[in-house]
């Protein structure tokens, strides 16, 4: 599998402008997130100064991943 453009013109993945998209309306919060969000998949960073966490909302419960 080659990863690298067919189109010279375009250097960037075609899905680029939706993955954007999806990243602009993420919340950075400042308390690990608790509640249930309003869709059945959803997500947010958390960051306190100190530790990051990028959370995601799936089957029912948040889960994390910590970023350094």
């Amino acid at each position: 599998m080659n990863n690298t453009p067919t189109n010279k013109d375009q250097p960037f993945d075609p899905n680029l402008g939706s993955i954007l998209n999806l990243l602009r309306d993420i919340p950075i919060l400042n308390s690990p997130p608790a509640d249930t969000p309003r869709t059945p998949i959803s997500f947010a960073i958390y960051d306190n100064g100190s530790v990051r966490r990028f959370y995601i909302f799936f089957n029912g419960v948040w889960r994390y991943v910590t970023l350094t």
